[in-house]
């Protein structure tokens, strides 16, 4: 069980608004409100790879995502966020290194004591990408490095990799803020019984908590932690 009063700062890098909050979004209310300092970090734009947005509107979609990541990491008692210009679902036309480089003056500068990031089976090449780059941005270094699920991303690649061996203790009000973030990115929110409708969350939510003894949890891989 994570016991969240060890983390004085918490660092999130997912690939794209939204991703932060369907893999750890409960766990991220958790922490906030238990004094840690959560650090929300988006490498991709989330937007350039929707063909069927003209051109001259991408911008006007790119502002109102950005819009809603700051309005949905309030509910989550987030005040930080570093957005990037990396192309949506294009970062494996990027070399490793560019997105190691735009990961390694945040990890540095916040130094921080737990980076909650993807897992390295999703169907999402940009998520697979930023998982890659937080192995290689944080080698050598005593950080706690935990990889979440991506409901609509992660589990979807037979046979499935997503084994979770640490799950967080969250309340059904953590959830309820969790599924209210979501809600908040219109664009990205689903109706049931897509993995990203409110119903499915909490059902998620409900059946990690029930692996685990509890009665509603967020469900994790460590790649690496440090006692």
């Amino acid at each position: 069980m994570l016991q969240s009063q060890k983390f004085k700062t918490a660092l999130t890098l997912f690939a794209h608004p939204d991703d932060e909050t369907l893999a750890a979004g409960a766990t991220i209310k958790k922490l906030t409100d238990s004094g840690t300092v959560v650090h929300v970090a988006i490498p991709a734009t989330g937007v350039h790879s929707r063909t069927w947005k003209k051109l001259k509107h991408r911008n006007r979609e790119l502002k109102i995502l950005h819009d809603d990541c700051t309005k949905a990491m309030a509910t989550l008692g987030v005040e930080h966020i570093y957005l990037g210009e990396f192309a949506d679902n294009e970062l494996d036309k990027h070399s490793l290194l560019s997105l190691i480089q735009w990961m390694e003056p945040i990890i540095d500068r916040l130094n921080p004591d737990v980076i909650f990031t993807h897992h390295r089976n999703c169907t999402n090449i940009d998520h697979q990408k930023c998982h890659e780059a937080v192995i290689v941005a944080t080698r050598n270094m005593p950080i706690t490095v935990l990889c979440g699920e991506v409901p609509s991303s992660t589990g979807y690649r037979k046979p499935t990799a997503f084994e979770p061996n640490l799950y967080v203790n969250v309340t059904e009000s953590n959830v309820d803020d969790k599924i209210k973030s979501m809600q908040t990115y219109s664009g990205e929110a689903r109706p049931s019984p897509h993995p990203r409708s409110p119903e499915v969350l909490k059902a998620l939510a409900v059946v990690r908590g029930s692996e685990a003894g509890f009665n509603f949890a967020e469900a994790f891989m460590i790649l690496k932690t440090h006692l």
